[in-house]
C-alpha cells in the first residue's frame, strides 16, 4: 500500500484563533486570561492603583498559618499543643485558626498561653 499525503490549508480569523487559544488555556490551566485581566483592573480601579489588601477569612489553616508565622506546620502543631501559642478551633476534623488571633497574639509578642489573654 502507497502511502498518500494529504494537504490541508484552514484559514482561520484572528478572533477566532484568540478565542480557540483562550479556550486551551482554560482547559488546561482552568484560568481563563480574559477574567483575571478584568479583575486585575476592577482591582487596580478600586484600589487607586495601591495593592488590594489580602483578603484573609476568619479562619485559617496549618499551612497558612504556619506561612503567616514563618514556621514549620510541625512546630506550630507543637507550640499548640504545649500552651505556647492560641489552639486551633476544631471543625469536625478540620482544625482552623482565627487569622484575627494570630494577628494579635503575634503583635502581643507572642506570649504563652497563660499570659494571652484574648476575648473570645
Amino acid at each position: 500500500m502507497k502511502p498518500i499525503n494529504v494537504q490541508i490549508t484552514v484559514t482561520l480569523d484572528e478572533d477566532i484563533l484568540t478565542d480557540l487559544i483562550r479556550r486551551a488555556v482554560i482547559s488546561a490551566t482552568g484560568i481563563d486570561p480574559q477574567r483575571e485581566a478584568r479583575l486585575r483592573a476592577s482591582q487596580h480601579a478600586n484600589f487607586g492603583g495601591q495593592k488590594p489588601p489580602e483578603d484573609k477569612g476568619l479562619l485559617i489553616d496549618l499551612r497558612e498559618a504556619a506561612k503567616l508565622l514563618g514556621l514549620s506546620q510541625r512546630t506550630i502543631w507543637g507550640m499548640a499543643k504545649n500552651g505556647r501559642m492560641p489552639k486551633p478551633i476544631k471543625i469536625g476534623r478540620a482544625a482552623r485558626w482565627s487569622h484575627e488571633e494570630l494577628r494579635a497574639w503575634v503583635n502581643a509578642g507572642g506570649p504563652s498561653l497563660s499570659d494571652w489573654k484574648w476575648p473570645k
